[in-house]
């Protein structure tokens, strides 16, 4: 007999492993700027899940996203979940493991840089909870995406507040763990962080914020809260290592048919107030509202009819935003004019330069 007719046979005899089904999404948005600007971004994702013999999930995905700057980042992430937990590799949350023990909310998450982008890092993250306990371990590597650290600081454009290069700083290993418990409506948290968890770090301590803008979880950090809710209010206190005194605050919700109203207060840094306001007006149009302590308000206007949706912003820093969009199925378009934008300055020693009034068209399709 053939000997390639053999093999097939062979192969044919063998057990096959049972594929799972795969989900693959994407889009891809240019925008045009009437300053002549022309952004375009793409993301391709491809995600799949499988239920094991043993009852174990196991789930995996990747993505590519891609901007006319050429910068081009893949992530990828596997999980295993089961009756022990649940076990993460992969990109994940830097201060994932962190944050889950911060219960009062005294440490900020720990953003990339000052336009407040969650920072994410390779690495091992693993939760699990029972009988009220919940604990979550993690461990971020100290290599980027290519697999070597790259040692060069962390390098500012002056007039964006944003890295010169991308990549410029090594990820930093970091070793993070919390726990929290759970009973009848009280909820107690601690967290410790060996390092700081932002991946762009220049190895600042407690007391030295990131020059990229970090502001999360720094060096040899912990933190301990205490939240308990009854009815409509909510309070909760903590302490954090890197503080000089504990955050305590207080908020309440109350909603009558079509307004919700919502009010924080708080003893940091100088006893702050915040006041959020929404108000349902029926026919497709909405009111929303935030006043905060320097009585600076941001007002939100939308209004839905069909495929179209319109918005009018007014921030408080003075700048209004407007725009309508127009649904088409898989794809959206959307005319708008962003009003311009003031310079800032961050306690992390960045500024945020000022930006000119624009109009825009942007297209956007997705699968």
């Amino acid at each position: 007999m053939n000997k390639t007719l053999i093999a097939l046979a062979i192969v044919a005899a063998l057990p096959v492993a049972a594929q799972a089904d795969a989900t693959i999404s994407g889009s891809l948005t240019t925008k045009y700027k009437n300053t002549g600007a022309i952004d375009t971004d793409s993301r391709l994702s491809v995600a799949s899940s499988e239920v094991l013999a043993n009852g174990m999930t196991a789930t995996a995905g990747f993505s590519i996203t891609a901007d006319t700057d050429d910068d081009t980042e893949n992530s990828g992430t596997a999980s295993l979940a089961g009756d022990f937990g649940t076990l993460t590799a992969g990109s994940i949350d830097a201060d994932g493991a962190f944050q889950a023990g911060d219960v009062a909310g005294v440490v900020a998450d720990t953003t990339e840089s000052t336009d407040g982008t969650a920072s994410s890092v390779y690495g091992i993250h693993y939760a699990g909870t029972a009988a009220g306990l919940s604990v979550a371990v993690q461990v971020n590597a100290n290599t980027n995406a290519a697999g070597v650290g790259v040692v060069a600081p962390v390098v500012l454009n002056a007039a964006t507040a944003t890295p010169a290069s991308a990549g410029s700083a090594a990820p930093v290993r970091s070793t993070q763990m919390s726990a929290t418990y759970e009973f009848n409506g009280l909820t107690a948290g601690y967290s410790y962080a060996s390092a700081a968890a932002a991946n762009a770090s220049t190895g600042a301590d407690a007391t030295t914020p990131l020059l990229s803008g970090h502001d999360g979880v720094h060096k040899a950090q912990t933190v301990f809260g205490v939240t308990y809710a009854f009815g409509d209010l909510a309070v909760s206190a903590g302490k954090s290592s890197a503080a000089a005194e504990a955050l305590v605050s207080a908020t309440y919700t109350i909603a009558m048919d079509a307004l919700t109203v919502v009010a924080q207060m708080d003893n940091s840094p100088s006893g702050d107030y915040q006041i959020n306001m929404s108000y349902a007006l029926g026919n497709g149009l909405s009111l929303s509202s935030e006043i905060d302590k320097g009585m600076q308000t941001t007002m939100v206007a939308s209004y839905t009819a069909g495929d179209m949706a319109a918005m009018v912003a007014k921030t408080d820093d003075g700048t209004t935003d407007a725009s309508v969009t127009l649904d088409y199925g898989n794809a959206d378009l959307t005319i708008g004019r962003v009003g311009a934008r003031t310079g800032a300055s961050f306690t992390s020693g960045v500024t945020r330069a000022a930006a000119v009034e624009y109009t825009h068209v942007t297209y956007k399709v997705a699968f």
